[in-house]
């Protein structure tokens, strides 16, 4: 049913635009715009979680021999900040439940006969598209993992990614990248945006 949804608003917009590239790239920031409030709610909640790390570590280790009130200790610090845990759960579940089926309402589109800039057919592989989709990712990474701890696994995170990206990416049609990438970009930006706005709940 989402498939349908998609499709047809995908159509949609390229009647009024007259090109199934463009549609998909104003599709999918429609998209980011109307999810921003949930991202928004998800990078917070991540956020706040990191900054009480250290007092997280301090329970469990203190309290390693008795989970039961490892469990309790932890409830109370998340009941004094202010902060649910599985807050950012629910973003990252609809987020997953809406790419699929778009995926699936791209590659429906007959594509085959449209061009978009340099790019003269959607339904083929672009190999420049291949290459700024990893590097899209590659500062996506960079700015996930920023705030992350272990410098050694963030470096690890940080090329791993835009290279399964990159190996990924050969196998899929240039307007399923356009997508892709377009997500990629706009991710990049309310990452930027949100790093701007201190976590709320969190003792300063």
């Amino acid at each position: 049913m989402l498939t349908n949804l998609m499709s047809e608003a995908l159509e949609g917009i390229n009647t009024i635009v007259g090109n199934y590239g463009l549609a998909i790239i104003i599709f999918t920031v429609i998209l980011k715009l109307l999810m921003f409030p949930l991202y928004a709610k998800q990078t917070r909640s991540l956020e706040e979680m990191q900054q009480i790390q250290p007092e997280i570590e301090k329970i469990q280790k203190k309290y390693k021999d008795d989970k039961e009130r490892q469990n309790e200790e932890l409830v109370k610090l998340y009941q004094e900040r202010g902060i649910n845990p599985a807050a950012g759960c629910l973003p990252m579940v609809l987020t997953l439940i809406i790419i699929f089926p778009l995926y699936r309402a791209i590659y429906a589109l007959d594509l085959s006969q449209t061009s978009f800039l340099w790019i003269k057919n959607l339904a083929e592989p672009d190999i420049l598209l291949v290459i700024i989709n990893g590097i899209a990712t590659l500062g996506q990474t960079y700015l996930t993992t920023k705030l992350s701890g272990n410098t050694m696994q963030n470096t690890m995170t940080m090329w791993m990614m835009p290279i399964m990206i990159i190996a990924i990416s050969f196998r899929f049609p240039a307007g399923v990248l356009v997508y892709w990438i377009t997500q990629t970009i706009m991710t990049i930006l309310q990452q930027l945006l949100m790093q701007k706005k201190p976590a709320k709940g969190v003792a300063k």
